[in-house]
């Protein structure tokens, strides 16, 4: 079946058409390699297990705000590129592969033939140095699964080359464009994985659970019950996680006990100073009003560089 574009007519018909499909913003969730978004998490989405949000985040309103700003940013670094910006939200799919994409903009060079994707993402200055810049190299390295999410808005829409535009915002302004080879490799594996997700996913099953990342989404989708009772005598790994549970949940009374006393031993020793230098440490013990309306003293501590003697 061939590609289909389809223009929204707001933002929530947009939404309701991704709903079905694996976008190219997640895809990379497949790949194990999105920092946000797990296999296990994208099933849960998809099959309506936990509630995809509508609501903004500051990441995605900061993108949406300066997106215009990337633009013209862009014109202003390549002025012999020609760019199409049309912020229409069209959605190509692939009903076959259930897979679909949004680009940003589409542009002409002349030093590649063909009309190409332009992806433009956000970033602070700090997320910039930590998550684009090779340690070692010092070169800037587009973050896997935004080099998958620009191969497959490069393969959803016919595109020649894929390029990815950062803004960088911080006490200055600055962007960085990186082409993005778009490996047939990658594609294929893409092809498989999503192939694959659909074919569990219809089958009834599940990917595998990312115990480090998905225990929040698991408790939310076991999160309702059905009147009856199970016999997991059998299972001795159940007895084992039942074991662990309530030993972890002694030792964190335990610990918070212990906290509490520590924190009283401080205050104690500050009574009513907001802030104390220790040798080591310097503490800061303001109080604040809660919600409800309780006084409380929250406790930051900071350690001294022994070098300088300085927090």
């Amino acid at each position: 079946m061939p590609v289909e574009c389809i223009l929204p007519g707001d933002r929530a018909d947009w939404l309701e058409l991704r709903r079905g499909f694996i976008t190219a913003s997640v895809a990379g969730a497949l790949l194990y390699c999105h920092p946000y978004t797990t296999a296990y998490q994208l099933w849960a989405l998809k099959t309506a297990r936990l509630d995809e949000s509508t609501e903004e985040n500051e990441a995605m309103r900061r993108g949406r705000l300066l997106e215009p700003v990337a633009v013209q940013m862009l014109r202003e670094e390549r002025p012999t590129w020609t760019i199409d910006y049309r912020a229409d939200n069209a959605f190509y799919c692939d009903r076959d592969l259930k897979l679909g994409a949004t680009p940003d903009a589409y542009a002409h060079r002349p030093d590649v033939s063909g009309r190409g994707i332009v992806q433009f993402k956000t970033s602070s200055e700090e997320a910039y140095r930590s998550g684009w810049i090779d340690p070692e190299s010092g070169e800037v390295e587009v973050p896997l699964w935004i080099a998958v999410q620009a191969i497959v808005e490069a393969k959803m829409t016919g595109a020649a080359w894929a390029a990815v535009a950062v803004l960088v915002v911080g006490r200055g302004i600055h962007m960085e464009v990186v082409d993005i080879p778009l490996h047939a490799e990658v594609w294929r594996a893409l092809v498989t994985a999503t192939n694959a997700f659909w074919s569990i996913t219809d089958a009834g099953g599940h990917p595998p659970v990312d115990w480090d990342r998905d225990g929040s989404a698991v408790l939310d989708v076991n999160r309702w019950t059905e009147a009856k009772r199970i016999d997991l005598s059998g299972d001795e790994t159940v007895d084992l996680f039942a074991s662990n549970l309530e030993d972890t949940r002694i030792k964190r009374r335990e610990l918070q006990k212990r906290e509490d006393v520590l924190r009283a031993q401080i205050l104690y020793a500050m009574g009513s100073a907001e802030i104390a230098a220790t040798k080591r440490f310097e503490i800061h013990a303001p109080t604040a009003i809660r919600a409800d309306g309780a006084a409380q003293r929250a406790i930051r501590i900071k350690l001294k560089d022994q070098s300088n003697g300085r927090f």
